[in-house]
């Protein structure tokens, strides 16, 4: 029988169960965000007020909590406005084409698939075999696609990086929404492409880069944390 705790019968509740843990996630990126800024000389507010929105994102998202949608949303209006000035477009396009939308499709999904009718975090799941082949397939696949569309009909900076980047994203996105816990396996990956991404585009000078850079490690350290949140979740409600 699932059990709801009282975090997680509303939104705000939510924030009285913040840990230690999300205050180094947040107070972390800030402060290296703005001693990179000072050692620069480059401040983006943008890029900063995009990398706070999203790290809220992923934090409520590592907790299971649907809140994460809400600041997804904010961050990937931002977050694609930044990627479409530093000339990386596969991945601007898919942050307003596919990962805005998604945002209020994974609302409703999750709202399926909550522990309650009354609670805000999601039962998660492990994919079977033959969907993590998909998985892997899919991935491919789309690699080579929009390798082959960025190299040829675009001057995009880096386009082997960008088209690995944004297709981990599209696949994994889709795969949040159906709350598999692989997902974070995932989100691994594309935080390592982007941060390669971001260091070679720090490295040309690009405004937005550096406060990026540290944006996606900061994503990477709460991708490993995810996995054992979302393992607990699965483990101690059983879902299928």
């Amino acid at each position: 029988m699932n059990t709801v705790s009282n975090n997680d019968k509303g939104p705000l509740t939510v924030w009285k169960d913040f840990t230690l843990w999300d205050l180094f996630i947040i107070l972390g990126f800030t402060l290296t965000s703005l001693a990179v800024s000072i050692v620069t000389g480059q401040f983006s507010a943008l890029s900063y007020a995009g990398g706070t929105l999203s790290i809220l994102c992923v934090i409520f998202g590592a907790k299971g909590h649907m809140l994460n949608f809400l600041f997804g949303l904010l961050g990937s209006l931002i977050l694609g406005l930044i990627m479409f000035r530093s000339g990386i477009y596969a991945m601007a396009a898919f942050y307003i084409l596919y990962n805005v939308p998604m945002q209020f499709i994974g609302w409703i999904k999750w709202r399926k698939r909550r522990l309650a009718p009354e609670a805000n975090v999601v039962k998660t799941r492990w994919m079977s075999w033959p969907q993590r082949a998909l998985m892997f397939g899919s991935t491919i696949l789309l690699i080579l696609g929009f390798y082959l569309i960025l190299d040829r009909f675009t001057d995009d900076a880096q386009p082997l990086s960008d088209a690995s980047a944004v297709s981990v994203a599209i696949v994994t996105q889709f795969v949040l929404i159906f709350a598999f816990i692989e997902q974070w396996f995932l989100w691994i990956a594309m935080d390592i492409v982007m941060g390669i991404v971001w260091s070679i585009s720090w490295k040309a000078g690009t405004p937005h880069a550096a406060i990026q850079f540290v944006l996606e490690m900061f994503y990477l350290i709460n991708a490993v944390r995810g996995i054992f949140l979302w393992m607990k979740l699965e483990k101690n409600n059983g879902n299928k």
